[in-house]
């Protein structure tokens, strides 16, 4: 039987998973989606222990994630997450997350690259992406994956140094540490009284243990709770990610 073009996993809201609210930490949430896409892509075949043998990894170079609820410790989320086909060098792959009553929790898109470990340079995504694609629903959020503006000029609030724990079986920090990183240094105001709402992160080179990045964040004239945010590693100047996020505010 061949496998489906649709995974489906269940997760419950943990202790350790929820903010200070004891609402699902935005984190949580995308390791959840990294945990869905790598059980989908094991069993299409597509894992990473598979890809190795042949010096292949996938990693993550584009995330957009939109947040239309959110859901309290104890509740239980359905995943549900489908390669969405290729786009130039991406292979797409598309979530959505859904409470008990079937209402969206949070919808999202992601670029996946197929990386050359001896070269830590991409290659096409195989044909198989784009044959299995067409059989899946469609995009989840349409995003063309144009790069995001800088906030280099804007305001240094944080520096942080990856460590150890923050690194993924690839060996660089993982992209949810990555993204913590990104999201601590939003101004403490708005850390304080809001939540992400939407978040777009360009993940622009690998970081590895020990490397200390300063979190940049400037706001932007669209709006309030609107930013956008740059993590640059202070030994070359080179600007490692960018992000863009929207925060709403949370009653107390």
């Amino acid at each position: 039987m061949e496998p489906s073009t649709v995974w489906e996993q269940q997760f419950e809201v943990r202790a350790y998973e929820v903010d200070m609210r004891g609402h699902l930490a935005v984190p949580t949430l995308c390791d959840w989606l990294q945990e869905a896409a790598g059980q989908h892509a094991r069993a299409l075949g597509w894992a990473i222990e598979e890809l190795a043998a042949s010096g292949l990894t996938w990693v993550l170079s584009r995330l957009h994630l939109r947040l239309d609820a959110q859901p309290e410790w104890g509740s239980v989320v359905r995943l549900v997450t489908w390669p969405a086909g290729v786009h130039r060098l991406y292979a797409i792959r598309d979530f959505r997350a859904f409470d008990p009553g079937g209402e969206t929790v949070a919808v999202a898109t992601s670029g996946w690259l197929l990386l050359n470990l001896a070269s830590r340079r991409p290659i096409r995504p195989p044909a198989e992406i784009e044959r299995v694609a067409q059989a899946a629903p469609g995009r989840a959020l349409v995003d063309d994956f144009a790069r995001l503006p800088s906030a280099e000029a804007g305001e240094r609030v944080a520096e942080f140094t990856a460590r150890f724990s923050d690194l993924d079986v690839n060996h660089h920090v993982n992209n949810v540490a990555l993204l913590r990183m990104v999201l601590n240094g939003a101004p403490n105001a708005t850390l304080a009284s809001c939540a992400p709402a939407e978040v777009e992160v360009e993940f622009r080179a690998e970081v590895a243990v020990g490397d200390t990045l300063e979190a940049v964040v400037a706001r932007t004239s669209d709006g309030e709770g609107r930013f956008v945010h740059s993590l640059v590693r202070t030994s070359d100047g080179h600007e490692v990610v960018r992000a863009r996020t929207c925060w709403v505010g949370v009653e107390e």
